[in-house]
């Protein structure tokens, strides 16, 4: 979990479950020579100068990665990063959308992007992409 402090639904989690949960700062996983196996962000994204962090987890290519993020925040900036939208979570104050990047499904496998089709002579001059 990247974030200061550990929410109250972490806590409920490590407690109902045998999963251990560590709490880092950004900084502490950038140094670190062990790549986590996933990643929440604690705190909501209400910057736009918060998404650093996160392209900077996406980066160090950590398998799922889970964030909120308020509204103020266009979601084609997540986006672009390869995150997919979940779900609208509602907090007392304002409406917080959930986004979430997955490495394992972030590349599907394309039938033309394989061996078979790049170097064949037969196929030349035969197809037009």
């Amino acid at each position: 979990m990247i974030g200061d402090g550990t929410p109250p639904v972490v806590i409920d989690y490590q407690n109902h479950s045998k999963n251990s949960v560590k709490t880092l700062t950004a900084q502490q996983i950038s140094s670190s020579r062990q790549v986590p196996e996933a990643a929440l962000i604690a705190r909501p994204l209400n910057r736009t100068s918060d998404l650093l962090v996160v392209g900077q987890l996406r980066n160090l290519l950590i398998p799922d990665i889970l964030c909120f993020v308020n509204e103020a925040i266009p979601p084609d900036s997540l986006y672009a990063l390869a995150f997919k939208r979940g779900d609208e979570c509602c907090e007392t104050q304002n409406t917080l959308l959930s986004f979430y990047y997955s490495l394992a499904t972030y590349n599907h496998s394309r039938v033309w992007n394989n061996p078979k089709f790049w170097a064949n002579p037969e196929n030349w001059n035969k197809y037009w992409w």
